[in-house]
């Protein structure tokens, strides 16, 4: 089986190639985007480069354990987050509800004294520090089972629970205050100024001084106590730390346990305190326009001062060209119609992202590590949740040659994807709309291509019927292309073959005339040479001499027979035809006339009415019979039928003999068609018989078919003519 494209499927496999475009843009944006991200990284890496100049060679903004610490204990170098609240001093916790995840937990770990460790009363204490302001904040959430408040008429400060908190003022000098207060409440605390040994609570020369400027709020809970305190941020140095001295004794006010931060007692082994620097605060804040989110962190990793959030550190391609823009109809129709496809295809930038580093006080990674060595540092990495990609760039703060911290400026890829998708969004519009566009102009073209063609091709097949004869004038197109071009030679063809058929069909006639007279003459000379005497072998040759003639004459006479059908046929005259009694006329003729042959009549009982010539349908008839004839073999009958079928007359011409050829039933009723193999010598066939009664069918609008019959031992000739309405 041949497989054939018509010239729409061709279209079609064309326009399929427009669908490489897309793709060919898509790689072309994400070339672009892969650009814009270099690009970012640039520009991110200039901006702290900007921010670390702005902090080169200025040691004050650092703290000045960065020289000296060689190393950050977790619990033991304490850092205050930057409130952003205003704390009341309520001992209630509530303003500290959002940082309650920060603070630090001290327990067993951290006890350096226990006077009874199979205890059922466990101490721990939960500890956060801030700032805000001018103030340090601070609260510890204590879990005790029995607190022992100072008794009011006690000398000492120290025989109850109470807090010890002890600091390195700006000259570097150890400060000890304790919060030991009588009932919960308002409290201040008191400067310890003598030996630490003694611990000054009592023993001392000079009794503590009361601290106004240390001063907070004891709130007993559940679960114990929480001590909120606050104080200046000037009486501050480097260092900082707690100790919780817990009694379950009231009587004798008997320490049972001691929790601290680190030994409060020794200046050197006192933990340190990072207070972010405001100085560098204000630094970040100015620059809080570049989109980025901005930490400056010291050579321990700990976070001095950050600014901006992360979320919307988009960096310089946020695009708001779309706000407050009027929608119309092709925007209305993308968003309704495309961007809920693109939103399947592309993948949309995402703010809602777990932020791992959000509120960090130590920014602990390898790409941290190596900023500190002194080298700019990039890196990109994926969030925990995989929704956003996040640049981080790197630069060293110097003073002198020694690095002092970093400045890291971060930002998400969330700019350049909006980018992205809204260039490929344009991008893909444009595509489809020339897609579109394009595929239906090369539809329309092929259309118009082949309705042409479809033209030309009926006709050309209408200019000339099955015989080869021109039946239709075949109209040039003037078109300048080339189909037009086709048609103007078809059209000429068509003349030419017009010319050469009608020269084919003066022949017959023409040869007819001409030779009419010339075999007259031999006939007649043949006619009167015969009447003279002649020997037996002159007679012989005169004999075959005409028969010659006779066989020539006929064909002159068939030959001529056609042209004048032809001709008579264009001046018929049809009448109403009972087919009944022309059929037994028919029938009784050809009895008469070939009394050998056996001829059987299965006429129709109805009336059978036509419109018809019935001279023309006799010698159809005749024509038929006598081919039936020839075909037959001795006493085999001939069937001669009349019936009504699907609305017409049927004639049955049925003989039984020899069998059409294969695929020759059409073909026979062509003219100069024939079957005969061995022809009678004085018998002349040209092929004209079944054409001319093929003729005077078409003259009756009939059909005519010729087929093996169903037993495959002969030959049926049906003839269908159209029966006459009677109203």
């Amino acid at each position: 089986m041949s497989f054939t494209l018509g010239l729409r499927t061709k279209a079609t496999l064309l326009a399929s190639f427009f669908l490489i475009l897309p793709w060919i843009g898509y790689q072309y944006i994400l070339e672009m985007e892969s650009f814009l991200r270099q690009g970012q990284e640039q520009t991110l890496m200039g901006t702290t480069r900007a921010v670390a100049t702005a902090l080169h060679e200025r040691p004050k903004l650092f703290n000045r354990q960065a020289s000296f610490l060689n190393k950050v204990e977790d619990g033991k170098d304490l850092y205050a987050y930057p409130l952003k609240n205003p704390i009341k001093l309520d001992g209630k916790l509530d303003d500290w509800q959002a940082y309650f995840t920060k603070s630090t937990l001290y327990g067993q770990s951290q006890t350096i004294y226990q006077k009874n460790k199979n205890s059922n009363n466990p101490i721990s204490f939960r500890q956060l520090l801030g700032t805000k302001g001018k103030y340090l904040y601070g609260y510890l959430q204590v879990t005790d089972k029995h607190p022992i408040f100072r008794d009011k008429n006690s000398r000492f400060l120290n025989k109850n629970d109470h807090l010890i908190i002890a600091i390195s003022d700006p000259a570097n000098q150890l400060k000890r205050y304790i919060i030991s207060p009588e009932k919960k409440g308002w409290f201040n605390g008191y400067l310890i100024e003598d030996n630490p040994a003694t611990q000054g609570l009592g023993q001392e020369s000079t009794p503590p001084q009361r601290e106004k400027r240390l001063q907070g709020f004891w709130q007993t809970t559940k679960i114990g106590y929480n001590i909120e305190f606050r104080l200046p941020i000037t009486l501050l140095g480097d260092k900082l730390g707690f100790s919780l001295y817990t009694s379950s004794n009231k009587k004798t006010g008997e320490i049972d346990n001691i929790i601290a931060t680190s030994d409060t007692q020794n200046l050197q082994k006192l933990g340190t305190i990072l207070v972010p620097s405001p100085e560098i605060d204000k630094i970040l804040k100015g620059l809080s326009h570049s989109q980025s989110r901005l930490w400056v962190v010291d050579r321990h990793q700990r976070v001095l001062a950050s600014a901006g959030d992360i979320r919307h550190a988009n960096g310089v391609w946020t695009d708001n060209s779309d706000k407050n823009v009027s929608l119309s109809w092709w925007k209305k129709l993308q968003n309704q119609l495309l961007k809920p496809l693109y939103r399947l295809i592309l993948s949309a930038p995402n703010n809602d992202f777990v932020d791992e580093l959000k509120g960090s006080t130590k920014l602990n990674s390898e790409f941290i590590k190596m900023a500190l060595s002194g080298q700019s540092q990039s890196s990109w990495r994926l969030t925990n949740d995989n929704k956003t990609m996040i640049l981080s760039a790197a630069s060293p703060i110097f003073v002198g040659d020694k690095v002092m911290g970093i400045v890291v400026a971060e930002e998400t890829t969330n700019g350049i994807r909006s980018l992205r998708n809204k260039a490929l969004e344009k991008l893909f519009n444009s595509l489809i709309v020339i897609i579109v566009i394009g595929t239906l102009l090369l539809f329309l073209f092929t259309a118009n291509i082949a309705s042409r063609i479809t033209k030309l091709r009926d006709q050309t097949e209408s200019a000339i019927d099955q015989q080869g004869r021109i039946s239709a004038p075949f109209s040039p197109s003037t078109s300048g292309d080339e189909i037009g071009d086709l048609s103007r030679g078809l059209s000429d063809m068509v003349s030419r073959l017009g010319q050469y058929h009608l020269y084919l069909e003066n022949l017959a006639s023409r040869l007819s005339h001409e030779l009419h007279t010339p075999v007259a003459v031999v006939r007649s000379s043949l006619e009167n040479l015969a009447l003279l005497p002649q020997n037996e072998e002159n007679q012989k040759y005169i004999k075959r001499a005409q028969t010659g003639i006779l066989r020539l004459n006929r064909i002159l006479t068939n030959m001529s027979e056609a042209t004048r059908l032809e001709q008579s046929l264009q001046r018929g005259e049809k009448e109403i035809l009972p087919l009944n009694e022309l059929l037994k006329g028919v029938f009784q003729g050809v009895q008469m006339t070939y009394p050998a042959q056996l001829f059987l009549l299965n006429n129709s009982k109805k009336t059978v009415n036509i419109y018809a010539d019935p001279d023309f349908i006799m010698q159809c008839l005749d024509k038929l019979i006598n081919n039936a004839m020839e075909f037959s073999p001795a006493k085999s009958p001939i069937t001669l039928s009349l019936h009504i079928a699907s609305g017409m007359a049927v004639i049955c011409i049925k003989n039984k003999g020899s069998l059409l050829p294969e695929n020759m039933s059409d073909e026979l009723l062509n003219s100069m068609v024939s079957i005969r193999n061995n022809n009678a010598p004085d018998k002349t066939h040209l092929g004209l018989g079944l054409f001319i009664a093929k003729m005077i069918c078409d003259f009756h609008h009939a059909k005519i078919t010729i087929n093996n019959n169903q037993e495959n031992n002969g030959v049926d000739v049906t003839l269908s003519f159209p029966l006459l309405k009677t109203s």
